[in-house]
């Protein structure tokens, strides 16, 4: 099994060389120590370019220089992925308050019990290796949700171009209005798709010529009711300007956002029916 590599922070050089000392003989890889946060921040940063991050700092909260422990800890937190170990010979609210936010991996008080240390190590870097295939598998989630919601908007917009490009009128309607409409049935009636979409059950049925009123609304009823019926027919339509025109039409039963809802094509024959 790959040892566990360490990096020591401790403010006492006497401390330092005999965790380092004991910490190897536990069969740790101690990659480094210092005494002053600022140099820990240079030598991670150092460490890291190499590929060489140690998975665990030992973190003296008392330090010499300008940073103490905590603050060290918290600049590592947000940009490597070491877990923190706090050292600390006061056990004060104010130490666990200010530390808590960083979310250590453990707290040793002085005098350090070698056992206990060694324990704590063991779980912590057990726990890190948790967190970093946890970040793993959500980035892998993640990257696989991107290529789906890109492959779905790819298939979204050639639909869009098909249905936009397409010779056949296109509705579907729902609680007697129209909710979806395409550019070429805009085109055949004469009106805009934002008329279309704002059409009461009136609006919709004076698109049709007077003859053929009631019997598409019987048509339309069937249908709901779920009676076999033809889905083709003809019908005569009037556009804005009140010309007339002969459409090939078929109708089907769609579920449209969890509801029954007509889908129906239209076709232009004006022209070309026969007698």
């Amino acid at each position: 099994m790959k040892s566990i590599s360490i990096y020591i922070v401790e403010d006492e050089l006497l401390i330092s060389a005999s965790l380092k000392s004991q910490l190897q003989n536990f069969g740790y890889e101690i990659f480094g120590s210092c005494t002053r946060g600022e140099i820990c921040l240079q030598e991670i940063e150092a460490l890291s370019r190499q590929d060489k991050e140690p998975e665990i700092i030992l973190m003296d909260i008392h330090l010499r220089g300008k940073m103490d422990g905590i603050e060290t800890a918290k600049t590592l937190h947000e940009k490597y992925n070491c877990g923190i170990i706090f050292l600390t010979g006061q056990s004060t609210k104010e130490v666990y308050e200010r530390s808590f936010k960083i979310k250590p991996f453990g707290y040793l008080l002085k005098p350090i019990d070698m056992e206990q240390m060694k324990m704590t190590i063991e779980i912590a870097a057990y726990q890190r290796n948790l967190e970093l295939k946890n970040k793993e598998y959500l980035k892998s989630l993640e990257d696989l949700l991107k290529i789906r919601t890109r492959e779905k908007n790819e298939i979204m917009d050639m639909y869009q171009t098909i249905i936009d490009s397409s010779p056949m009128g296109l509705t579907v309607m729902q609680d007697e209005r129209f909710v979806f409409v395409n550019k070429r049935t805009a085109e055949i009636f004469g009106y805009s798709l934002e008329e279309f979409l704002s059409f009461s059950i009136e609006d919709i049925v004076n698109l049709l010529c007077p003859e053929d009123r009631q019997k598409m609304i019987a048509l339309s009823r069937d249908r709901l009711e779920g009676k076999e019926i033809p889905s083709g027919t003809q019908i005569r339509i009037l556009t804005k300007e009140g010309k007339e025109r002969l459409l090939e039409t078929n109708v089907k039963i769609v579920q449209f956002m969890g509801k029954p809802a007509l889908h129906q094509t239209f076709l232009d024959i004006t022209g070309y029916q026969t007698n």
